[in-house]
């Protein structure tokens, strides 16, 4: 099961939709925020949003009457998301049933003790190091805080990428590539 916040905490559930079909083709159940085409957006903080979807897909591997009926590995389960997105997959890394979780060109504002103190899984951050809103120094920080609690991190910067790196290329680029090697190692 992966769940993903979109950039901007756009409720466009499609607005990634080359990375996640990407994500999906290898198997793995994608729910993004949002409806297709949606409208609208989310505040920008830590919220437990994903981990409703989390909830529903639990719930659906158990209803006989559900496509998904006994045929999800509930014990593996990860978040991601993009920009603003990141911030509602930090809202995930405190929550016991999650594996993994990470951030695409996204991190927090500014020292983050209550996520770095909540995370107890392997955790991904990928920037692009060109990005001019801030948010590979913030994924570098919260990178900096993780690190040191023990737990497997990576963090992954394209010298040429800006914000949201490649995300929108055929197949969900480079940053996709790297977001599936990590979902097939921890899940």
């Amino acid at each position: 099961i992966f769940v993903w916040g979109n950039g901007a905490c756009s409720r466009n559930g499609t607005s990634d939709s080359k990375a996640l079909a990407e994500l999906a083709s290898h198997g793995y159940l994608v729910i993004s925020d949002g409806t297709p085409g949606g409208s609208g957006s989310r505040a920008m903080e830590m919220s437990d949003v994903l981990l409703q979807y989390v909830d529903w897909a639990i719930a659906q591997n158990s209803k006989p009457c559900s496509p998904y009926y006994q045929s999800l590995d509930t014990t593996k389960i990860a978040a991601d998301g993009f920009s603003c997105g990141g911030m509602l997959a930090m809202g995930t890394a405190h929550d016991p049933r999650m594996t993994t979780w990470g951030l695409a060109s996204s991190g927090s504002f500014n020292e983050n003790r209550q996520l770095w103190d909540a995370v107890h899984t392997p955790v991904l951050i990928l920037e692009g190091h060109q990005d001019n809103t801030g948010a590979y120094t913030n994924g570098l920080r919260d990178y900096n805080g993780i690190a040191p609690k023990g737990y497997p991190i990576m963090f992954f910067s394209h010298k040429s990428y800006g914000h949201g790196g490649d995300l929108t290329s055929s197949n969900g680029g480079e940053f996709t590539k790297i977001m599936l090697a990590w979902l097939n190692w921890w899940l």
